[in-house]
């Protein structure tokens, strides 16, 4: 298993494969190729190692006549090509480099009694002007809805103050749902 996580898959498309590998102990490159020639050796595979930027290229390549072949041909040869050359990297020695620590921010830690008791009151009292607000802005808008039909009545003043009256409403809360 351990050979298996030295291979990154780096590109694939139908009928190919790259994979990169990453071992911390040094790959004895002419005993890799070596090993894996005799690995492959059955299979309708042109492959290549490429030393120099530790990557492994298999390429599917079909039977000239067309006709030995079923359609999922190419991915069964690449997936046998792929656990031969699992095979010739574990005899190689090749080893997996440690894995890598990723930092996880989590939620900030949990306040003091007193002051979540604070916040608590602060986010009460402001939902409670919030909805009085509200719930003026809904008379407001019933007002003004009246003052429109009626001539000579404020209606488009109602409505545009019950607006400023809403979005007044949401600012207070804002602090407290954002958090």
């Amino acid at each position: 298993m351990a050979a298996l996580d030295c291979l990154q898959p780096v590109h694939r498309s139908p009928g190919r494969l790259r994979y990169r590998i990453r071992s911390t102990s040094a790959i004895p490159w002419p005993q890799l190729q070596r090993r894996l020639s005799e690995l492959l050796a059955g299979l309708p595979l042109y492959w290549r190692l490429t030393p120099g930027a530790c990557s492994v290229l298999l390429v599917y390549r079909p039977p000239a006549d067309n006709l030995s072949d079923g359609p999922d041909s190419a991915d069964a040869n690449l997936r046998q090509a792929s656990q031969r050359l699992i095979t010739a990297l574990s005899e190689c020695g090749a080893t997996p480099a440690a894995a890598e620590v990723i930092q996880i921010r989590t939620r900030r830690p949990a306040p003091a009694p007193l002051q979540s008791l604070g916040h608590g009151l602060i986010n009460g009292l402001s939902a409670g002007v919030s909805l009085l607000l509200v719930g003026l802005a809904c008379l407001l808008i019933g007002l003004g809805g009246l003052g429109l039909m009626l001539p000579l009545a404020p209606g488009s003043v109602l409505l545009v103050l019950a607006f400023g009256l809403v979005e007044l409403a949401l600012r207070l809360r804002q602090p407290f749902v954002n958090g």
